[in-house]
């Protein structure tokens, strides 16, 4: 008698122990679901009590109604927080492509660049099958401090390591300078248009990004949106954490009332890991907005970044982060392509999680129920099935933007571009 087969279920939303979505023996790619054969909790009836088929499309809608339910809440601080995962979905580059692109980079008909640093800082093989180039950089920066800067065949010449490690950074900041979207594939600039209509005596919308690329500067330039970046609106822009408490008002007309009139669509936006238009000037130390730098002031992947974020402006930006996730009251942090790695973030989700009652987590993000997952967000799911104060969503961000609900709650001025042209 053969052996029968066990059913695979994976979840597709999890919502408390009530309200959960799975599907069985599931395919996925590229985080959408493509296939299955069975959806759980479903009745297999319509309205009318016909027999319905379990399908990829029903499955989509039943999750899409629990999270669109969920958002459709008003909120008093709505937090985002971005990784990886949501600019990927506009042609960003994960760690392991970052790793394939250092191979093609460093590589010649002769010599094999990226395997020649391997093999002079005794990079561990198995790190090397999983394309981690965070821990290379690691590496090779431990090496040079605690070894030698050593010399290596680099194409066609030798460098030393210190000088291959520079290389490696200017690859990254490169590869992550990503062309603005148009406006029909353009998620970042969909989601903003949606949570930049609630209303104005409602606490400004927070953003917080680990990536270092421009998208969320011209999703708001796109949506004629105001961005409170912590830096000066003077010329150079200059950081300081002081530009954070600094808000916009309209004062002409606006005195039915002795309150203060808040301009609509203004958003703070927090870049956790820096940005590459950002330059510390050597001689003051000061931080600036530059459109090309010679040196992109960001935290690169490397275990060493968590001693990055101690100093300024990296600092302030994690304050901020904390700060935020502790207001009392009503709070949402929605985290979008975010892998749960980074334990500096972690940590402050987590204390939020444990020590403040008004605050709600929902993770948005494909892989959230995959067996190669974080050790953190499968910690997270098991608590989100005790819990109705987190949601996971499995789903892209593309999708999430274009399904996220418009609120009721919210002002929702249709925005209109148009042309006047003489002909």
């Amino acid at each position: 008698m053969a052996k029968e087969e066990k059913e695979e279920w994976k979840y597709i939303l999890i919502n408390g122990k009530s309200k959960t979505i799975e599907v069985k023996d599931s395919e996925f790619d590229k985080g959408k679901l493509i296939k299955l054969s069975g959806i759980r909790p479903f009745n297999n009836k319509d309205a009318e009590g016909r027999n319905l088929e379990p399908s990829v499309e029903l499955a989509n809608s039943e999750k899409r109604k629990v999270y669109t339910a969920f958002f459709q809440k008003p909120f008093k601080n709505l937090v985002l927080l971005t990784g990886a995962g949501s600019s990927m979905d506009v042609k960003g580059l994960s760690m392991a492509q970052l790793w394939d692109e250092a191979v093609k980079e460093f590589k010649t008909d002769k010599v094999d660049g990226l395997g020649n640093i391997i093999k002079a800082v005794k990079f561990p093989n198995e790190k090397k099958e999983k394309k981690d180039i965070e821990s290379l950089l690691s590496q090779v920066e431990g090496f040079i401090k605690f070894s030698e800067d050593s010399e290596i065949v680099f194409k066609d010449e030798k460098k030393k390591l210190s000088e291959l490690k520079d290389l490696l950074f200017n690859l990254i900041q490169a590869k992550c300078t990503i062309p603005t979207p148009k406006n029909d594939a353009f998620p970042h600039k969909v989601l903003l248009e949606k949570v930049l209509q609630r209303k104005q005596t409602s606490p400004r919308v927070k953003v917080f990004t680990l990536n270092y690329d421009l998208l969320f500067e011209d999703a708001a330039t796109a949506v004629n949106a105001i961005v409170i970046d912590g830096f000066s609106y003077t010329f150079p822009r200059t950081f300081s954490g002081r530009y954070f408490d600094y808000d916009f008002v309209q004062r002409e007309g606006s005195k039915l009332k002795e309150e203060d009139n808040f301009v609509q669509r203004v958003f703070h936006l927090h870049k956790l890991h820096g940005s590459i238009n950002w330059e510390r000037i050597e001689e003051t130390g000061s931080v600036v907005i530059k459109e090309k730098p010679k040196r992109a002031l960001m935290v690169y992947p490397r275990e060493a970044k968590y001693e990055d974020s101690y100093e300024q402006p990296f600092f302030e930006m994690m304050a901020r982060f904390q700060k935020n996730l502790r207001l009392n009251g009503d709070t949402l942090l929605v985290c979008i392509g975010y892998s749960f790695n980074d334990k500096h973030i972690n940590a402050a989700i987590e204390e939020a999680l444990n020590q403040n009652p008004g605050f709600r987590l929902a993770i948005i993000d494909p892989g959230f129920d995959s067996d190669v997952a974080s050790k953190s967000l499968k910690t997270i799911k098991d608590a989100a099935l005790q819990t109705e104060r987190i949601l996971m969503v499995s789903e892209t961000f593309t999708d999430f933007a274009n399904y996220f609900p418009e609120i009721k709650t919210y002002e929702n001025p249709q925005q209109v571009t148009i042309s006047l042209k003489n002909e």
